[in-house]
């Protein structure tokens, strides 16, 4: 899997309702980065984002929800 540098907020707008995409990082702070990035652009988008966070690997799974 391709590590990227960070979570962009087109990623998440990219993404349909109900998928579901891992993203792998840098580190764990990238990884709470894009966590927060997902949980602002939730607001923006008026959808839920659920996240998942692998400290372990620096993995962040999202999935875009309908409200």
């Amino acid at each position: 899997m391709e590590t990227i540098e960070k979570v962009t907020r087109e990623h998440l707008r990219s993404m349909a309702a109900g998928e579901t995409r891992t993203f792998t990082l840098p580190s764990a702070q990238a990884c709470d980065n894009g966590k927060t990035t997902a949980y602002q652009v939730q607001n923006l988008e008026n959808c839920k984002y659920s996240v998942q966070t692998d400290y372990v690997n620096n993995r962040l799974t999202i999935t875009k929800n309908p409200v």
